[in-house]
């Protein structure tokens, strides 16, 4: 898919969410701007400049849509979001006066403690990718949320005053339209500027100097550990290493391998940041991880075809729990994967066994949006129980890594090669293969062979290196 093409509406205008942000960055300027997100008229997110949105910028979404919704409402949102952090979010109304997004920009607060600072923000570049974003958003107006008065019913007496006929746009829910007298004048860009009258102002808006029709500050839910924990993560910068898995036989030309992520670390540059990775998970932020690996595994494939352009090639994700609970993962995935136009079944994803088979429901749903989006499912760590069994219905799994606690004994254990033996089997009549982790060992990759293994994760036949690694030098046979 060329870059700008759309991303789903047919019919309409192009859909280049990306473009809109950079425009809206650039109207921005010199505000310090640190993420932008678009996202329709419930507030499902459409698209994110930065890897993931933290709890933070959620609830200011959440409290925006319903806020932005009203109608009469301002056209402007904005929220306090800590740490210096201000979210700013813009609705964008189509030419029928319908609610059909919104445009958050998570920007430096210090700009807009001063009430000029968010009318310096309102520039006409601001306004024409408002309007360039509302007209992207066209063909979902049906479902739109109306914020016009509905028109009364029909034979109804109704008073006609002379107004200007131009179309409304993005900006036009600023205000009613101008009368007769009005529409003569010179016509300026459309602003969305509120009434700066004090009434109604809440405290913690005066306090912040904020204009009171913006001041629509909610008490903060989050815990500061939370929010000092989703600081961290963003902050934390990450490398991401790769390890192949190596083919028992020969035949197949696509090389696999699967993403590990590592700290930038001078002190351990090769180690995975556990104790990070552990808080995240435990407090329900391990989607923010997972969103980051992607975005940074997408990118570095888009800026290196000489990787996958010339010889097949695979990369498996890790997911965790809470990438499998968030309901926008998904579709922040579809949406990375479109614009990348990446060939189908470049990126797979990697669930454990022991996880997915707790989170059996999700896994259905989950399983089933990856495979529509063409990415194949590997499970890990598996072993021949019967709750495991039934994970091998799901639909797109393509590999299956055996467990260790098999895998370790298979030696000693005739158990464990009946065990090994019969996955094996079982994943040959479904079209999956299977993959033996830790086989450091000649001996052992003999044995795993002998057993009908497909490939093995191994550090002594091919360590974890460093992403950049692929293009420095030709693929491995």
């Amino acid at each position: 898919m060329d870059d700008g093409n759309s991303l789903g509406a047919t019919g309409g205008p192009l859909v280049d969410f990306d473009g809109v942000c950079q425009k809206v960055r650039a109207a921005a300027e010199p505000a310090r701007v640190h993420a932008i997100s678009l996202h329709d008229e419930h507030g499902e997110v459409l698209w994110l400049t930065e890897s993931s949105m933290g709890p933070d910028e959620h609830g200011a979404v959440r409290a925006g849509i319903e806020a932005l919704s009203k109608t009469g409402s301002p056209p402007l949102f904005m929220s306090d979001l800590g740490d210096s952090r201000c979210a700013l979010l813009l609705r964008a109304v189509s030419r029928r006066r319908t609610m059909v997004g919104a445009i958050m920009v998570v920007m430096d607060a210090r700009v807009l403690k001063d009430p000029r600072g968010i009318l310096r923000t309102m520039t006409p570049k601001l306004h024409r990718a408002l309007v360039e974003f509302a007209d992207m958003r066209c063909d979902a107006e049906v479902d739109a949320i109306p914020l016009a008065t509905p028109a009364p019913p029909r034979g109804a007496v109704k008073r006609v005053s002379r107004v200007s006929r131009a179309p409304l746009t993005a900006a036009a829910a600023a205000g009613p339209p101008r009368n007769a007298d009005s529409a003569s004048a010179p016509r300026s860009p459309p602003t969305l500027i509120a009434d700066p009258a004090p009434i109604g102002a809440s405290p913690h808006a005066v306090r912040a100097g904020i204009p009171p029709r913006f001041g629509n500050m909610h008490p903060r839910a989050v815990p500061p550990e939370l929010d000092r924990l989703h600081a961290a993560l963003r902050r934390t910068p990450i490398v991401l290493h790769v390890q192949r898995l190596v083919p028992l036989t020969k035949g197949s030309q696509l090389r696999r391998y699967e993403v590990l992520l590592r700290s930038k670390s001078e002190l351990a540059p090769k180690a995975a940041p556990m104790d990070l990775l552990k808080a995240a998970v435990d407090h329900g932020l391990g989607s923010m991880i997972d969103r980051r690996v992607i975005t940074e595994l997408i990118g570095y494939l888009v800026k290196h075809p000489d990787i996958w352009k010339t010889t097949p090639v695979q990369f498996s994700v890790n997911l965790t729990a809470t990438a499998l609970h968030d309901e926008h993962f998904i579709k922040f995935v579809d949406l990375c994967l479109a614009k990348s136009a990446l060939p189908k079944s470049m990126i797979a994803f990697e669930v454990d066994a022991a996880t997915a088979v707790k989170l059996a429901e999700k896994m259905a749903a989950v399983g089933a949006s990856l495979h529509r989006l063409g990415c194949p499912l590997v499970l890990d760590d598996f072993s021949l129980r019967t709750e495991c069994l039934a994970l091998l219905r799901l639909p797109g799994v393509h590999y299956v890594k055996l467990s260790p606690e098999i895998t370790s004994k298979m030696r000693t254990d005739k158990l464990a090669q009946a065990a090994i033996t019969a996955v094996v089997q079982m994943a040959r009549v479904l079209g999956m293969h299977t993959v033996a982790k830790h086989a450091e060992s000649a001996s052992e990759q003999e044995w795993f062979t002998a057993l009908g293994v497909d490939l093995v994760q191994s550090n002594s036949m091919s360590p974890p290196e460093s992403i950049e690694t692929l293009t420095s030098r030709p693929p491995a046979p």
